[in-house]
């Protein structure tokens, strides 16, 4: 993803470098999970070019020295690793006719990734985990409202507890 609308611009107040760089880490992990698809590397290879090759443009956006690299981590070989039970759990929240394969890369991954911070990331409000996956639809022009409404069903299937208590 390379859009100039998506850096930080010089007006807008910076959120908190700790939070950018989650947020950082989940772009450049959609990011890898896709050159990883569309490459014909293995997967620690696909993450060690891409550190070298777009990191340091991904944390300038982000106005960052680095990004959550634990986090970072979590997500790519959480989604590569759990992959078939995750679209198990997508696939009966799709619209009938619907089948994983009909949604594109980006979308799977997207989703993919959300489930891995649901299920591995109980620090994280849910709320959060769906509006920042959201974004990142957004940024690459995928309808947000069908990601943000699969997101919600995911988010009260996996963290129904937190849902209801802040309902």
């Amino acid at each position: 993803m390379s859009d100039p609308d998506f850096a930080l611009s010089d007006e807008e107040p910076l959120r908190p470098a700790s939070i950018r760089r989650r947020a950082a880490a989940r772009i450049a992990a959609i990011q890898t999970l896709y050159q990883f698809w569309a490459g014909d590397q293995d997967l620690p290879n696909t993450v060690a070019s891409f550190q070298t090759h777009y990191m340091t443009r991904l944390c300038d956006d982000f106005k960052i020295s680095h990004l959550n690299d634990n986090h970072y981590t979590k997500l790519v070989f959480g989604v590569e690793d759990a992959r078939d039970s995750m679209d198990a759990m997508i696939i009966p929240l799709l619209g009938e006719g619907w089948t994983i394969d009909r949604l594109n890369q980006i979308e799977r991954d997207i989703l993919r990734a959300a489930i891995v911070e649901f299920t591995h990331s109980p620090d994280i409000p849910a709320r959060t985990i769906i509006s920042e996956y959201s974004a990142i639809a957004d940024c690459w022009e995928i309808d947000t409202s069908f990601i943000t409404a699969i997101l919600d069903k995911l988010a009260h299937q996996l963290r129904q507890a937190e849902l209801m208590a802040s309902s």
